[in-house]
């Protein structure tokens, strides 16, 4: 639940990075080691795609209680690459491949906003 007060506070910090980009997904709870498995076998098609879309430090994260996965990951314009690996030849066959492990809408990326770095 946002206010427009925290609004304004997450739109103006200077925190907000072109940069960086952290997100979250939700896994299907039933799913969780087979999708953990599928990520320690990436494509290394979809790991190049990546790389060429600008996308380093590339992260997940997993609270294993709820399937809820954090993603994290740095660009030169996180923006630009995100677009770039969207258009990339590989990723709809990987989206197809990772869709059975989501929950309902579980896979849309709900990029979450910066408030705090500290360097």
């Amino acid at each position: 639940m946002t206010t427009p007060e925290l609004d304004t506070l997450l739109a103006t910090t200077d925190a907000h990075s072109p940069h960086r980009c952290c997100f979250l997904l939700h896994v299907r709870p039933e799913r969780l080691a087979d999708y953990v498995e599928a990520h320690q076998h990436v494509w290394e098609e979809m790991r190049e795609a990546l790389r060429e879309a600008g996308w380093r430090n590339y992260s997940l994260f997993l609270r294993a209680e709820d399937g809820m996965v954090v993603g994290y990951f740095e660009a030169d314009d996180v923006d630009a690459a995100q677009r770039a690996i969207a258009e990339a030849a590989i990723s709809p066959r990987w989206e197809a491949a990772m869709g059975e492990y989501f929950a309902p809408g579980g896979g849309e990326k709900q990029i979450l906003p910066a408030y705090f770095h500290l360097a």
